[in-house]
Order: structure tokens, then C-alpha cells, then sequence
């Protein structure tokens, strides 16, 4: 709900508050590394620009007594150099923070108000900015067609067909990552930059998808590096899927959901068993009717009476315990942000993009631009051993050319 300059937190960003610390600060990073060095002064104008067009990034959290809730800010944010880890808690009195880089401009969102497609289209839309003031561009190509009310618009409420009829479907206990926890809190990252082409022909040799292909190989290298008397429990990945993609909405708040996919190792792990098994389970859960169910059922729980009583202090308590129940079932988490695409006039001076979240232990994160396709990992762990399988793996049988960026000390190849 929107009244005036202030509107209700939507479904998935409810219960966020209540899973956010130190490690996982629901905070998410999308980069677009341009051809040249950033100028700064640019860079702040192009900001100043998007925000007339998204107006909703300018809200803040309050804390209500019921909920949390958005409000509109008059303030206006300044562009920073690159000073945080990434994706740190945003402390700059806002919910997002755009820094730069030499060649990277950064867009950092906490999930309360946006999630990875919202965001996106908010960084594409200042890059376009910046590139037409850096450049002199002249383009008549609309790069977000959207009104602001569509942008900001809660659109589990608006697809909502729920009954208060609540069917939970009951979670498995998945394999749990046992490598040694790193001392402090910075999140390490390592960027796998490959070609789509190969990737897409690895993929088809399996006659699968990119996405399913990735899952796969993710899960076969956690099993290489798992003791095997652990694997009395499946590989949980849990994968977010954009619901823009079985419902007609134009929002740049939340719209998704997560589901679940599980591989029991049988010891023989070979690749298209996993990638047999993953394949039928996301053709069931992406069926229109299996996302309009989940929609629905997480929808009806806000509407119970009792529920909405309980004040915003209980609430958070209860959402990190039922949070903390759904994480048994994951063992990690692989988002594929999807294909990145803007008209080619600003194409040519955008080197790539990626995008990396925050984890209590590790995720990957895919983005595709032009040719490019970026793996991004992000971890706490001490060791690197999945990361390096799966790069090995993909080396080898994608017959890729990889480059590696990371902040790791030591380990940085770009």
C-alpha cells in the first residue's frame, strides 16, 4: 500500500530486517565497468537524473510499531569512491549507495527496497545517463518504458488470488557447507569471466539451459569437495526466480520468489544425472500455477488477523526463527541475474557487468553482456576448493578462455 510520501514494505522485503547481520546484510552489488575511467562530477549528475525517473530509490526504512515501512526522503544521495568491502552494510542514510572505481560504477541495494531486475533497471538507466552526458549521445531508444507508479508499485498484491488457505510444502535438510569460517567479515570475492558462446555450447551438449547447466555443475563441485559420509543429505541450491517473467508487471520493488532444487548424490554423480534431475524439478516449480501457489501462500499469511497484531519487534523475532527453519534446507545459493542489454550506441563504451550478494557462507551470482558472461562468488570460508572445481571444470569442458578478477590477497589475476 502507497499513501503519500510513504508505502507498506512488499512481501519479500518483510521479512529482511529480520535476517540481516554482519555477514548477510541483504545487501547486493550490480558493477557496470565501463571503457574509460569514471569522471566523478558525471557520474553524480547522471544519479541526480535517474532519480526524477525512479523516485522510489529516494525512500528510507522507518520502523513502525506494526511493520516497518518506506518513506520518501528529500535528501539527495552523492556518488562515493569505492571506500566499503562489498556489499557492506549501507550506512550512508539511504537504501542503496552508488560508488565508483577507476572503470566500475557500483549499485549497492539493500533487498528491502529493490531486488536484482528493479535494480538493474535503476543502474542501466544511470549509465545510459552518464555515457549520454560523458559522450554527447543522442538516442531516441526509451531505456525504461515504465511510469513511476508502475516502478513503484507492490505487485504480490496486485497478483494475489489468496484464499487464507495456507499450503506449505515441507522443506528438506540439505548438505551443509563444513569449511572453516574466515575471521573477519569481509566478503572475498572471485569473478570468472568466460564466453557465452562457450558456456551456451557446453550447454548444449546436455540439450539444457545456461542456468540449469551452471546449477549443475555448482552442485557436482560441492559433492567433489564434501566427505562422502556427509552426503546422507541432498545438495540444496536454492535459486531465486523473477516472477516479471509469469506475470505482466513492470516494478522495480521485489518480485520474486525462491525456490528449491535437491540432488541426492547416488557416488557416481555423473553430470547428466544432475543435470536430468535438476532439469524436471525447475520445469515443475516455474509452471504458472506452482509460482501463482507459492505467491499465494506467502501472501496469506500477512492477512491473517492475528498475525498483523503482533507488534514489529515480535514479528522480526519470529520471521528470523522461521528464517533460520528454511535454511536447513540450503546448501547454497546460485542467482542468474539473466542477459543485460542496452541499445548499442551505449554498448560500445560498457566493457561487462556483474553482480555478487551478501552470504553467511557462499553464493554465486551469473551475469551475461554482450559475449561476456561473469560467475561471481561470494564467500566467507577460509577455502577456495569449490570455487577452483568448478572453474577446473568449466576450464576444461567449456573449452573457455577464463579470466579471474577477486579481492583476494594474492589471488587477483585482473
Amino acid at each position: 500500500m502507497r499513501s503519500g510520501n510513504w508505502c507498506t514494505l512488499d512481501n519479500s522485503a518483510k521479512i529482511m530486517p529480520s535476517m540481516t547481520n554482519n555477514l548477510k546484510t541483504n545487501v547486493f552489488r550490480l558493477t557496470c565497468s565501463l571503457n574509460e575511467d569514471v569522471d566523478t562530477s558525471l557520474l553524480d549528475d547522471a544519479l541526480s537524473d535517474a532519480l526524477k525517473e525512479f523516485p522510489m530509490f529516494l525512500y528510507v526504512m522507518k520502523s513502525g510499531f506494526f511493520w516497518h515501512y518506506l518513506e520518501k526522503t528529500d535528501r539527495i544521495p552523492k556518488v562515493e569512491l569505492e571506500s566499503t568491502n562489498p556489499c557492506e552494510k549501507i550506512d550512508n542514510g539511504f537504501l542503496f549507495r552508488l560508488s565508483y572505481y577507476k572503470k566500475r560504477i557500483n549499485l549497492e541495494v539493500y533487498h528491502v527496497l529493490a531486488d536484482g531486475r528493479g535494480a538493474l533497471e535503476f543502474l542501466k538507466y544511470i549509465v545510459a545517463c552518464y555515457l549520454n552526458k560523458k559522450y554527447a549521445i543522442k538516442c531516441d531508444d526509451v531505456i525504461n518504458e515504465s511510469s513511476e507508479y508502475e516502478k513503484e508499485s507492490d505487485d504480490f498484491k496486485k497478483f494475489d488470488k489468496s484464499k487464507y488457505k495456507i499450503k506449505l510444502n515441507k522443506s528438506e535438510r540439505a548438505y551443509k557447507l563444513k569449511f572453516q569460517k574466515k575471521d573477519d567479515a569481509i566478503t572475498d570475492v572471485i569473478e570468472v569471466h568466460m564466453n557465452v558462446k562457450d558456456i551456451k555450447d557446453a550447454s548444449k551438449k546436455f540439450k539444457t539451459t545456461v542456468t540449469i547447466y551452471l546449477i549443475a555443475v555448482y552442485i557436482k563441485s560441492i559433492i567433489t569437495n564434501a566427505r562422502v559420509k556427509d552426503l546422507n543429505r541432498p545438495i540444496g541450491i536454492t535459486v531465486p526466480i523473477d516472477l516479471r517473467n509469469a506475470f505482466p508487471s513492470k516494478t522495480s520493488r521485489n518480485f520474486f520468489y525462491t525456490i528449491s532444487i535437491y540432488y541426492k548424490s547416488d557416488g557416481i554423480d555423473k553430470l547428466e544425472n544432475i543435470v536430468g534431475v535438476v532439469d524436471n524439478q525447475l520445469k515443475e516449480k516455474l509452471r504458472k500455477e506452482k509460482l501463482q501457489e507459492l505467491l499465494d501462500t506467502y501472501m496469506v499469511t500477512q492477512k491473517l488477523f492475528l498475525i498483523r497484531l503482533v507488534p514489529s519487534f515480535l514479528k522480526d523475532f519470529i520471521l528470523s526463527k522461521v528464517y533460520k527453519i528454511a535454511q536447513r534446507g540450503e546448501t547454497s545459493v546460485l542467482s542468474n541475474v539473466g542477459v543485460v542489454s542496452l541499445p548499442s550506441v551505449y554498448e560500445k563504451h560498457i566493457e561487462y557487468f556483474t553482480g555478487l550478494m551478501s552470504t553467511n557462507d557462499m553464493q554465486l551470482t551469473v551475469v551475461s553482456f554482450k559475449e561476456e558472461i561473469v560467475l561471481s562468488f561470494t564467500s566467507h570460508f577460509v577455502s577456495k576448493e569449490i570455487e577452483r572445481t568448478m572453474i577446473k571444470f568449466l576450464s576444461e569442458n567449456a573449452k573457455s578462455d577464463i579470466k579471474i578478477i577477486s579481492n583476494i590477497v594474492g589471488d587477483n589475476n585482473g
